[in-house]
């Protein structure tokens, strides 16, 4: 755990004192995770007949929106604490986030900008699939590196801490990240071997809820550890799965259900054309 990457400061202007400034960590590695994903993207970007100037734009309104949506997302999750802690609803600190919120806010920025473009909304999701999954990958290093979304005590010697205490927990952001990883460079080798339209982001949602549904298992604890604050997922009600297992499986079932019918369409499109 490391939040505080550097500390500028104080500084004495004209009198007044200004600072220390701290850069977070969360904060760098969420910049990086968006430069990286804008990377890829802009280099997948004449594949798919797209001006990368313009995925350029409308990535930095998916980047706000992806913040506003995770921080929204989370706020429903957790109603009940935030009616009793109004205050805190309109931080500006990284704190209180869900990928899944970002990942729904994002989506719709896309459909925007599929509309504006006159383009299938397909080709759009194509495109940035492989880069969604590489964000989100390097986001997650800096969830390891701010102490939040952390894994179930542990007495082993992979044990991170998270806070000032002794207490050990498993470091489940840096497994998610590196299933992330490997989820990218699978569903670019598939993407090799050819595709149908649409189906890179349906493979993108059986590999991003896969990837989370497993890693729950490191990060949600007894439900008593939950309400002692020292576990990092909630319960869905009484059900032996999280919250977030839940999208995910749901997420898995639809890019499954979304793939099988997309290449059902093109196959008969092309049976189509032949006759």
């Amino acid at each position: 755990m490391h939040p505080i990457l550097f500390t500028f400061g104080p500084f004495h202007v004209s009198g007044s004192t200004v600072g220390p400034i701290q850069v977070h960590s969360f904060s760098v590695m969420l910049i990086l995770a968006f430069l990286g994903g804008l990377w890829l993207a802009r280099r997948r970007a004449p594949k798919f007949g797209f001006d990368p100037a313009k995925v350029s734009d409308v990535s930095m309104v998916v980047l706000f929106a992806g913040v506003i949506g995770a921080r929204v997302l989370f706020i429903l999750q957790e109603l009940p604490y935030y009616l009793q802690h109004k205050n805190e609803l309109f931080s500006l600190q990284f704190q209180g986030l869900t990928s899944f919120g970002a990942l729904l806010f994002g989506v719709g920025v896309y459909a925007w900008f599929a509309w504006r473009q006159k383009r299938a909304f397909r080709d759009v999701l194509d495109l940035v699939a492989p880069s969604a999954l590489l964000g989100h990958a390097i986001g997650r290093i800096g969830c390891l590196l701010n102490g939040c979304c952390y894994g179930v005590v542990t007495t082993s010697k992979i044990g991170v801490h998270i806070d000032d205490t002794n207490i050990l927990h498993v470091p489940a952001q840096l497994f998610d990240s590196l299933m992330a990883f490997a989820a990218v460079g699978v569903l670019l080798a598939i993407e090799k071997r050819g595709l149908q339209r649409g189906q890179s982001f349906a493979l993108f949602l059986v590999l991003y809820g896969g990837t989370r549904f497993i890693y729950e298992f490191w990060r949600a604890g007894t439900v008593d550890q939950v309400n002692a604050g020292i576990a990092s997922s909630t319960y869905w009600g009484n059900l032996p799965i999280t919250q977030a297992q839940a999208v995910a499986a749901l997420m898995v079932v639809c890019g499954t259900v979304m793939f099988l019918v997309w290449q059902r369409q093109t196959a008969a499109q092309q049976e189509i054309a032949t006759a």
